[in-house]
């Protein structure tokens, strides 16, 4: 894993200040100028995870909607910049939305953005080991301008 600073509490306030995890990873990479560009691109992983009631109640579903989860490594080249895993209500999003997260590297952030969602921090911490800091916890929901949840997404970025 590669973290673009050693200060957890820089990426920290980055992150409360975006609607975008996506678009702070990015600029990050620019700015840096690392080699790797020139987009974060999120490697899928297998995600056979079924929702809490804790996820439902937080996208305010029922018993009936469906959800689709999509666990993904955001990367810079070979470089990981983050984990995360993404619970959304694809009925939320277009049919050519659904089809580029199920069909490509694309980042869920890029892909949702003409949706103009906004950022809902439900935690963020700095995780310790050893006493020491290792990586920051985010927790959040995307939610529309109208104000329904969109997804809820669970990320980890590591420290030095």
């Amino acid at each position: 894993m590669f973290l673009l600073t050693d200060d957890l509490e820089s990426l920290r306030r980055d992150l409360d200040a975006a609607d975008s995890a996506t678009a702070v990873l990015q600029a990050r990479c620019e700015a840096l100028g690392l080699p790797g560009g020139p987009r974060v691109l999120a490697r899928v992983e297998a995600a056979d995870l079924t929702p809490d009631a804790e996820v439902r109640r937080q996208l305010r579903v029922n018993g009936e909607e469906a959800l689709a989860c999509r666990r993904v490594q955001l990367v810079w080249g070979d470089r990981t910049l983050s984990r995360a895993v993404n619970w959304y209500r694809p009925a939320r999003l277009t049919a050519d939305m659904r089809r580029r997260l199920d069909e490509t590297d694309e980042p869920f952030g890029v892909v949702a953005r003409p949706l103009d969602y906004r950022r809902v921090r439900l935690e963020t911490r700095i995780l310790e080991t050893e006493g020491r800091p290792s990586a920051l916890y985010c927790r959040a929901r995307l939610e529309t301008p109208d104000g329904e949840p969109l997804a809820l997404v669970e990320e980890t970025y590591p420290g030095t």
